[in-house]
């Protein structure tokens, strides 16, 4: 009788034990199961931010133009971008303003690096050289001769090596210009450059 009870006994704890390990086997199944979908499902954002990392934003400041002359049949291309940080003068030119540099090619005048400024008045002549001192990334500050329009405007300056300044350029991400303002110092304007194209500026023909 005992000895049937303890059999019993047995027979219902192996029994018991299988249940329990088969249960205990199905958690875990179900627990890898959760895993692998919580993994997968974090991953699909993860892969997306990544493309949208990958994308290359830059040289997007970047704006090419062109410009035919009816007479000649030549044509000009323009590249330009603003100043990524804005200067307030005193009056009367008071109001923050961005500066623009353009580099042009034109059948006429050829090569040329222009750097302008919305109001003011530049200290540079069209008969008498100036300077202005440029930084490409972190070098060393290095000083460029420029010269004024002949329409001897006030807001704009001819930056000279054109070709010695477009292949620093285009090594690096920021250039900073720093021109003598009229009663305002020598402020800084601040170029994001990345991304130049020359391919888009001048198409190859």
């Amino acid at each position: 009788m005992i000895s049937g009870a303890l059999m019993a006994g047995c027979n219902g704890s192996s029994y018991e034990l299988e249940a329990a390990k088969k249960k205990i086997a199905e958690l875990e199944a179900e627990n890898q199961n959760l895993k692998a979908h919580a993994a997968g499902s974090t991953q699909k954002p993860a892969a997306g931010s990544d493309a949208k990392a990958g994308e290359d934003n830059s040289g997007k400041q970047w704006d090419y133009t062109a410009s035919e002359d009816k007479m000649s049949g030549g044509t000009t291309y323009f590249a330009s971008v603003k100043s990524t940080n804005t200067v307030n003068f005193d009056s009367p030119y008071r109001g923050e303003q961005h500066a623009t540099l353009d580099l042009r090619i034109d059948p006429k005048y050829g090569k040329d690096m222009i750097f302008s400024i919305e109001r003011g008045q530049l200290l540079c002549r069209s008969y008498q050289a100036c300077s202005v001192l440029v930084r490409f990334d972190n070098g060393k500050p290095t000083k460029y001769s420029a010269n004024g329009p002949s329409d001897h405007s006030s807001k704009t300056l001819f930056i000279s090596n054109y070709d010695q300044f477009l292949n620093s350029m285009k090594k690096a991400k920021i250039v900073r210009i720093s021109p003598e303002v009229y009663q305002n110092g020598n402020p800084v304007f601040e170029f994001d450059v990345s991304g130049f194209s020359q391919d888009k500026f001048r198409p190859k023909s």
